[in-house]
């Protein structure tokens, strides 16, 4: 009996309702039209950043070998040769290493520089001609709160600028690890770096792109001011004459970095701008 009941249990049929049942299958999701083309434009953008920046790594110069060689200035000059260390960092199209200088009258690597790295070629002639106008204002600036320039020449189809070597960094990383400064480092800084910008526009030179990462510290914390991939003379041909132009002594040039332009650089059709466009970022730096 217990075998005939287990038996019937085994084989006790669905019921006629329960073999009509349809099983709906899970709903898939729907898309919007609005949705795909924003996935696409999405992929796009991330194509185009990756062939930005594919672009952008192909201007810097490849790494530079261990040893530089610096040609003699004089027919009858000594060669000088460095030895490249870790990268520094990078700009808008140079790199920056450290280079050690082999010297007779000194070990090696006692005197350490910032080597400046360009292609000597580049893709773009307005490229070369802004690095030649950087070059040649630096060169020209000579002050105890300015990075110190030393020399510029060409090894291996490279240019390499001989700077001051910063070791302590910039302010902005000076921040970014303490959070904060203290109010004498603030005015110990203020008044270095109303000094350097005091000393370039006497020079009639503007700077136009002073923030906290082109402030450098050295050995003894102080400031150095450095990049003047965007400085500009506001000197016309004309006044080489003895007349002077105010319109003509300004510029038009958009540039900067965004959280330190000033509104003249941004407003057109309002005459340019001017040195003042420095005292705007002192006042944001601060």
């Amino acid at each position: 009996m217990a075998a005939a009941h287990l038996r019937r249990q085994e084989v006790e049929p669905l019921s006629p309702r329960s073999t009509n049942i349809q099983y709906k299958a899970r709903p898939q999701k729907q898309t919007s039209m609005k949705e795909d083309i924003q996935e696409t434009s999405d992929e796009e953008a991330k194509k185009a950043e990756a062939a930005r920046r594919a672009a952008k790594e192909k201007e810097y110069a490849p790494p530079p070998p261990d040893w530089v060689i610096q040609p003699p200035v004089a027919k009858d000059g000594l060669i000088e040769k460095y030895r490249t260390g870790r990268l520094l960092g990078k700009g808008g199209f140079a790199l920056a290493y450290e280079g050690g200088l082999r010297s007779k009258d000194s070990p090696l690597n006692k005197h350490v520089f910032a080597l400046k790295v360009v292609r000597s070629r580049m893709s773009q002639k307005k490229m070369e001609e802004k690095f030649r106008t950087e070059l040649q204002i630096h060169a020209k600036m000579s002050h105890p709160n300015i990075v110190e320039f030393h020399r510029a020449f060409t090894y291996q189809d490279c240019t390499y600028v001989v700077l001051e070597m910063c070791p302590n960094g910039s302010v902005m990383d000076m921040v970014k690890k303490r959070k904060f400064l203290t109010l004498p480092e603030v005015r110990r800084l203020t008044v270095q770096l109303c000094g350097a910008i005091k000393y370039m526009h006497a020079r009639s030179v503007i700077h136009r792109d002073l923030k906290m990462g082109n402030l450098f510290l050295d050995h003894d914390m102080n400031l150095k001011i450095g990049d003047f991939g965007l400085a500009a003379v506001l000197v016309s041909k004309d006044e080489y004459e003895g007349i002077f132009d105010y319109a003509k002594s300004r510029r038009t040039t958009l540039c900067g970095t965004p959280n330190y332009i000033a509104p003249e650089i941004l407003e057109k059709g309002k005459g340019g701008h001017d040195h003042k466009v420095d005292i705007w970022a002192i006042g944001v730096i601060l």
